[in-house]
């Protein structure tokens, strides 16, 4: 039960009004207890102002000087430069994205101190896009006296600055809330777990002394982040529970076909299934044919034909009269399923529809329609199959393609949207291989099937890694792959927590291959695209009509391109082993095409970072990958977000803090043993509203 302080609606906050209330409504902060268990992505040091003389390329900074020149930057493209010194030496500023009041406001003479990471230009260093504060100099504003925390804001409105000044008021009244500290506390000092209280691990979360380790703070391992981390696993492992009796205690439909009915559909398949497609099929057969409802999740390397089972599996629920729904994380991947399941049940008579947010109103109604009166056999969609207008007359099975970027909210929608009260069998698939550890706990209410074969004749893709002063040698092999009539893809990642900076990669990674090569047509897919161009270009792509396709990661999941022979990734050290293999099996997916995937890294890098770029160029097995950037224990890319593949995690991932998974099984074990109520405390601290998902289906 929250106590009458937790209950206090954040609009009550000082520093909260209407608009700021929607925003963080938003992100699912309603009450004071919301905004305390908001939690730091990263720190910064602003504590310290650095010389500019002793900036270093590469690492993050907070600098400070006085305006010298300031100038919009044309022709071509156009940008904003304010150069700086503070008497040690001269820094540039540069702005791509920028309104004419921000750079009316750099006025020479003025001072600016501001924050982030430093690049050089041969002699010339410069900061893109800085968070940055303009002054006078008899108002300079004074240094913080913590480390500055950073929260993930999503794709609201919100500031830093503000949400910490927001979570400063609410940390004020912690001394006054009823966090149930006493009872939970006490099991954690039984269980020999942790001896800080919640309340003291929250303080020091949001304002971290700068006597703190900022490394270790970064690296989520500090003592009051495995606090919580603890904490919210435990949580996680109790939602898990409860939404598993929940649900096998519901009944599903039992469905089975022929042996001679899968025969003649896999006949249309231009193509043998793979021993281990086949014998996954088989364990979904007998899964569904049950009335207990199946929870089985696929894991499949990238190219092993996960896809081909989704279908076999839908075509046994068309057959006993029930509807299946496949539902894609994007709008790429669920064209791409529509357009091959067209094919593949050509022969059938299997009525199957596309539902994505870019469809004709005329069409969406009729889908709909259609949908409601059981003439839709497969639907195969994005997040527009989880609008309210969207009901099926018999929804027998659900398919989650990618299952880690779908939350728990959104799986129990689904559910939710069959007419005929039968819970739906649930088929989740996944190309991320997730570590044994992992899969013995967090997905331990799972049946698991692995699809570990790939297709005959797939040859492997030959990992390279480059240091990027060798990217002129990458250009002579681009030019060599597409002059042999195969394509090619160019990552760039973000450099930097910051969407223009992707963008601004891309852009420049395009100028500088169209400087670099002849006659090859270039194309260009990133975040500022409107859809309709995003789409052309990719349409381009895989038509064959662009030779180089310059890429952010949009194009991790759900792009195929059979002749896409080369996979070219910028800023490869700073991407998880996992995202990096998911991008590699971009390429390669044609029968006996040698394919090659080069990694390239910027400046030094540190241990962790060589070791993953060595694991990339050692094997091309996902399962293996994933153990061993579980033993690393890197940025935590082995699920692709942080999610359990159902409840969305605060601060915890998975994979990072998986030797953390025992002391949560010790914290829920006392509080089994304690009070049943503490479970529910728990869950109404870490999931707010979303608990109602897992409590009360």
């Amino acid at each position: 039960m929250k106590s009458e302080s937790l209950q206090k609606n954040i609009a009550e906050i000082k520093g909260v009004g209407p608009k700021v209330k929607e925003e963080l409504n938003k992100i699912g902060i309603n009450y004071i207890q919301d905004a305390l268990f908001l939690l730091p992505k990263k720190y910064e040091n602003r504590t310290k102002l650095t010389s500019i003389k002793d900036l270093v390329p590469g690492e993050a900074f907070q600098f400070e000087g006085e305006i010298l020149e300031s100038k919009t930057i044309f022709p071509g493209r156009r940008s904003f430069m304010a150069r700086i010194s503070d008497g040690t030496g001269f820094l540039q500023i540069r702005l791509f994205y920028f309104s004419y009041a921000q750079a009316n406001a750099f006025k020479v003479g003025l001072h600016v101190r501001g924050y982030g990471v430093v690049r050089s230009n041969g002699s010339l260093l410069q900061v893109f896009h800085p968070s940055y504060k303009i002054f006078e100099t008899s108002k300079r504003p004074i240094l913080d006296d913590t480390l500055t925390p950073i929260y993930s804001l999503g794709s609201t409105n919100l500031t830093q600055f503000r949400t910490r000044n927001i979570i400063k008021e609410c940390l004020k009244e912690i001394e006054y809330l009823n966090l149930n500290e006493k009872e939970i506390d006490s099991i954690f000092r039984k269980q020999k777990i942790s001896s800080l209280s919640v309340k003291d691990a929250l303080l020091k979360i949001h304002n971290p002394s700068v006597d703190d380790d900022i490394i270790k703070i970064n690296n989520y391992k500090h003592e009051a982040q495995e606090r919580l981390i603890v904490e919210e696993l435990a949580t996680n492992l109790i939602g898990v529970k409860i939404a598993s009796e929940k649900i096998n205690k519901l009944r599903a439909q039992e469905m089975k076909a022929s042996e001679e009915e899968l025969k003649t559909f896999k006949e249309n398949f231009p193509f043998n299934l793979t021993n281990a497609q086949s014998r996954t099929i088989k364990e979904i057969s007998e899964d569904i044919a049950l009335k207990k409802p199946m929870r089985r999740l696929v894991q499949g390397d990238v190219g092993s034909g996960k896809t081909v089972v989704a279908a076999v599996s839908m075509f046994i629920a068309a057959k006993n009269n029930t509807q299946s729904v496949l539902l894609c994380p994007t709008e790429v991947l669920a064209e791409q399923h529509f357009k091959n399941f067209l094919e593949w049940f050509k022969k059938s008579n299997i009525k199957i529809e596309l539902l994505t947010g870019k469809l004709p109103n005329a069409k969406r109604k009729r889908i709909y329609q259609d949908l409601e009166n059981g003439d839709i056999d497969i639907l195969i969609g994005t997040h527009a199959v989880f609008q309210d207008k969207v009901v099926m007359k018999n929804l027998g099975l659900i398919v989650v393609d990618e299952q880690q970027r779908f939350g728990v909210k959104q799986r129990f929608d689904l559910v939710k949207k069959s007419t005929n009260r039968i819970m739906p069998h649930q088929l989740f698939m996944t190309a991320t291989p997730i570590p044994r550890t992992l899969a013995m706990t967090i997905f331990a209410d799972l049946e698991t099937s692995k699809i570990d074969e790939l297709p005959p004749g797939r040859k492997p893709v030959e990992t390279l890694v480059y240091n990027e002063k060798k990217k002129n040698e990458i250009v002579k092999r681009l030019e060599a792959v597409c002059k042999a009539g195969n394509q090619v893809f160019w990552l760039c990642t973000m450099i930097e927590e910051s969407e223009n900076l992707d963008v601004q990669a891309a852009d420049e990674a395009k100028e500088w291959i169209k400087e670099n090569t002849h006659g090859l047509n270039i194309g260009l897919v990133h975040s500022k695209l409107s859809k309709d161009q995003r789409d052309k270009e990719i349409e381009s792509f895989r038509s064959g009509k662009t030779n180089v396709l310059v890429c952010t990661t949009v194009i991790e999941v759900g792009m195929d391109v059979p002749n896409a022979s080369l996979m070219v990734i910028e800023n490869a050290e700073r991407l998880g082993l996992s995202q990096l293999h998911q991008l590699r099996g971009r390429v390669g997916r044609k029968a006996d095409l040698e394919a090659y995937c080069v990694l390239i890294y910027h400046g030094e890098i540190g241990e962790i970072a060589k070791a993953r770029l060595e694991a990339m160029k050692s094997t091309n097995d996902g399962f293996e990958i994933s153990e061993i950037d579980m033993k690393l224990r890197g940025s935590g890319e082995i699920l692709g977000t942080k999610q359990s593949g159902g409840i969305e995690l605060k601060i915890s991932d998975l994979s990072r803090d998986a030797h953390l998974i025992n002391k949560a099984e010790k914290l829920v074990k006392g509080l089994d043993n304690a009070d049943q109520n503490l479970s529910r405390i728990l869950l109404d601290r870490w999931l707010g509203d979303k608990q109602n998902l897992i409590i009360a289906q």
